[in-house]
């Protein structure tokens, strides 16, 4: 006698054969399994060998008016498609880049048949994967729930995130904190916003460094927060506060709609070191004449000489100092706009063309978010009063800016980033963001972008002896860390002495 099977007893049947799938590299070194727990939860596992990596860490995300985390259908595991991919950067670690992955997108649908998709890319050295969202008019993403399992035994090398509005004028976050070392990776923030990327972990002898790339103007920056209950890593968002004025905190969009890529490299610290995950799924450089784009090293007076010697004088001193040591770029700093002004700032460009050193120019990116009050102030929040200013300073001769005190990580604040990007690259400008979020590829995408500081840099070992005092290990930390990735502005060097400071390294 024969039974007829239920539809949906047959559907679950077939998800069961197909709810378990690995995922390889193209030379086998790292395999990831994906299942569905018995929520439905989607999750993974990373292997190197016959070594687990990684636990369980789960995949998903909530939208306004979906849940893609729970009661979820694995549909299938797409056949693997090589992808690779050649590109030029200006200036980093490498100059000519390749990446090569083997790319599967896993297909899901929740509970009221609304697809999902996730994308994994597996190189040689590393992991990312992304989610696409096909279907909706308007999105809204609440909330992340991808996680990170790492062993009981994992240690972790973490820079805390700052409070928002908190700190010197209101300026936090800025990605200024001393790194916790060599720390249980359980161990709770000091702060309680979890923290930034790139965050470094080892398990046994195998080290992870986690990060993310390619954050659109649509997204928001994430950061790592451990959670308690199921004893994992969690990407967060922003908090409330970290907006442009009126704009949005959290993702959103129309479909297709992407997230950024959340980037794993995976290996020994050699392998760290040379992971190019970072620029390798950025987006790619936007069209641009980059005959402009010098990098090089830049005098500046403010790390020693501070806020009272931003003047005429001592500015053609450094641009005197620049081109004695062949160097291309003098950087005067805050207040220039009305302790040298406009008509004087132009003699002082063209006396530095004659020397062939160019001009960078401070400005303070802020609007109402801190209540700084350092100027050029407020110039860059309004796009037309924006783009007239940078079309006044390319047509001084004036090479680039350097902008500083953004104010945080929300979807808002990172289309503002964007805005300036675009903007002056249009008007043939460089950048230098400072007291900013990290930049995440985006010197791939804007290669007009030079650098970003996102770091306690030497110009907090100017302030105080105690962050002289970690100067030794902190610096040695960083390769491993900030600077794998993305271009870190440490600010020059200061390699002899400090007014008031005893130095701890040679």
């Amino acid at each position: 006698m024969f039974k007829l099977i239920p539809l949906f007893a047959l559907l679950f049947l077939l998800n069961a054969c197909n709810a378990v799938d690995k995922l390889t590299s193209e030379n086998g070194r790292i395999e990831v399994i994906v299942k569905v727990d018995d929520f439905g939860s989607p999750y993974y596992q990373v292997y190197m060998g016959q070594t687990m990596v990684l636990d369980t860490s789960y995949l998903g995300l909530t939208t306004e008016t979906a849940d893609f985390s729970r009661g979820m259908t694995l549909l299938n595991i797409g056949k693997p498609k090589k992808v690779s991919d050649r590109y030029h950067l200006s200036h980093g670690k490498q100059h000519e880049l390749s990446y090569k992955a083997l790319s599967y997108k896993i297909n899901f649908a929740n509970e009221e048949g609304a697809p999902f998709e996730c994308h994994f890319n597996l190189s040689d050295n590393g992991i990312a994967y992304r989610y696409f969202l096909p279907s909706g008019d308007t999105l809204k993403i609440l909330a992340e729930q991808s996680t990170f399992g790492f062993a009981k035994n994992t240690l972790a090398w973490l820079q805390p995130m700052s409070k928002a509005k908190s700190g010197w004028k209101e300026t936090n976050p800025s990605y200024e904190e001393h790194y916790m070392m060599e720390v249980p990776f359980d161990t709770p923030s000091p702060i309680g916003e979890g923290f930034v990327y790139p965050a470094l972990f080892k398990t046994d002898d195998t080290w992870i460094l986690v990060s993310e790339t390619n954050v659109h103007r649509n997204y928001c920056g994430s950061r790592l927060q451990f959670d308690q209950g199921t004893h994992q890593m969690r990407v967060t968002f922003p908090q409330p506060a970290e907006v442009f004025p009126g704009g949005a905190l959290l993702p959103n969009g129309s479909a297709p709609f992407y997230s950024p890529w959340r980037t794993l490299a995976i290996g020994d610290l050699g392998d760290i070191v040379a992971n190019t995950l970072g620029t390798d799924l950025a987006a790619p450089a936007i069209a641009l004449d980059t005959n402009f784009i010098q990098p090089g090293l830049a005098s500046w007076s403010w790390i020693l000489l501070k806020d009272d010697f931003i003047t005429y004088e001592t500015s053609r001193q450094f641009i005197d100092y620049a081109a004695d040591m062949n160097w291309p770029y003098c950087l005067i700093d805050v207040d220039w706009d009305w302790k040298i002004g406009y008509d004087r700032m132009q003699a002082l460009v063209d006396y530095a063309a004659g020397k062939n050193v160019g001009i960078i120019l401070w400005y303070n990116s802020s609007g109402d978010w801190n209540s700084t009050t350092y100027t050029p102030k407020s110039r860059l929040v309004n796009p037309d009063e924006r783009r007239a200013e940078f079309d006044r300073l390319r047509k001084m001769g004036v090479k680039g800016l350097k902008v500083d005190f953004f104010g945080g990580d929300g979807q808002s604040m990172m289309a503002y980033y964007h805005d300036i990007m675009q903007d002056a690259a249009d008007h043939n400008l460089l950048l230098n963001f400072h007291g900013a979020t990290l930049p995440r590829g985006w010197q791939r995408t804007y290669p007009n972008l030079m650098t970003v500081e996102a770091i306690k840099g030497e110009e907090f070992i100017t302030f105080e002896q105690s962050n002289a005092d970690l100067q030794p290990s902190h610096c040695a930390m960083l390769p491993f860390t900030r600077n794998v990735y993305d271009p870190m502005d440490f600010t020059p060097m200061v390699l002899d002495s400090i007014p008031g400071i005893t130095r701890r390294t040679s």
